[in-house]
């Protein structure tokens, strides 16, 4: 994630009188995230520093009469995913510094539109703009984890701006979300999206474990060491073990885990 801030020197001129004065201004561009950014804002003589905020050329209406202060992006009705140029104008011999800068992502030059789980199977998405080179990257949160479990060029669309990956939801609440990267890194991330299949608990039916565990119905896997290593994955309704020593082991499995031992 990267943001840029510059600092320009600009002259205000007023046609009412002939004094020509010096301010500075401190800005910053992204994409509004939801949140809002923080400024420390100095003391200079019997005032502060920072002495106008404008964001998309709007003038705020925010309280800057503080040491610190906060920029309500809210105020300004902008959207989540809208640009946002941010100017805060100060006087000179002091500098206000903007606390939280990342909040600001920078754009990639899209946003993310509808994102549909379909036939239990295939999770769906539109944007709006272009992305420019990279790649879709889709992660499910399973197993108190964000994996990843699909990834896609921007390319591979199904129509414009529309895209289609195959998932393997697990049994109740699942929660997915995707991630743009483009050829500079710069990532741009989707909201989390619900899904909730109902069905049976998926269960190890296997009652001693020797050469292979064996689940109820086929289900997406992992079988990890004493130390947390995972050495099989899969998504199968068996697990073959022969090749594993004696011992305890974690198997992940459906939205749930068990500690199993092999004999």
């Amino acid at each position: 994630m990267r943001f840029r801030i510059h600092i320009i020197y600009i002259g205000l001129f007023f046609l009412t009188t002939v004094l020509s004065v010096s301010a500075q201004e401190v800005s910053i561009d992204g994409t509004y995230a939801g949140k809002n950014i923080y400024i420390l804002n100095p003391t200079v003589g019997t005032g502060y520093c920072v002495t106008e905020v404008w964001v998309n050329g709007q003038k705020t209406h925010d309280e800057i009469n503080s040491n610190s202060f906060e920029i309500d992006f809210s105020n300004m009705k902008i959207e989540n995913g809208g640009n946002v140029h941010v100017r805060i104008f100060h006087k000179n011999g002091c500098k206000p510094k903007i606390i939280n800068p990342e909040v600001l992502e920078e754009s990639t030059g899209f946003t993310y539109g509808s994102i549909k789980i379909l036939k239990k199977k295939s999770l769906t998405w539109d944007i709006k703009g272009n992305t420019g080179e990279g790649k879709f990257v889709v992660e499910q949160y399973r197993w108190r984890k964000w994996l990843r479990v699909a990834e896609i060029k921007n390319t591979d669309t199904i129509s414009k701006n529309m895209y289609t990956v195959e998932v393997s939801p697990n049994t109740g609440q699942n929660l997915f979300r995707i991630i743009f990267t483009n050829t500079q890194g710069k990532e741009n991330y989707s909201k989390e999206v619900k899904y909730v299949v109902p069905g049976k608990e998926i269960i190890i039916v296997t009652e001693k474990i020797k050469d292979r565990i064996e689940f109820s119905v086929a289900t997406m896997y992992e079988v990890l060491d004493e130390k947390g290593k995972i050495l099989i994955s899969g998504d199968e309704k068996y697990i073959d073990t022969s090749t594993l020593p004696k011992g305890k082991y974690t198997v992940n499995y459906d939205n749930k885990y068990e500690v199993i031992t092999k004999k």
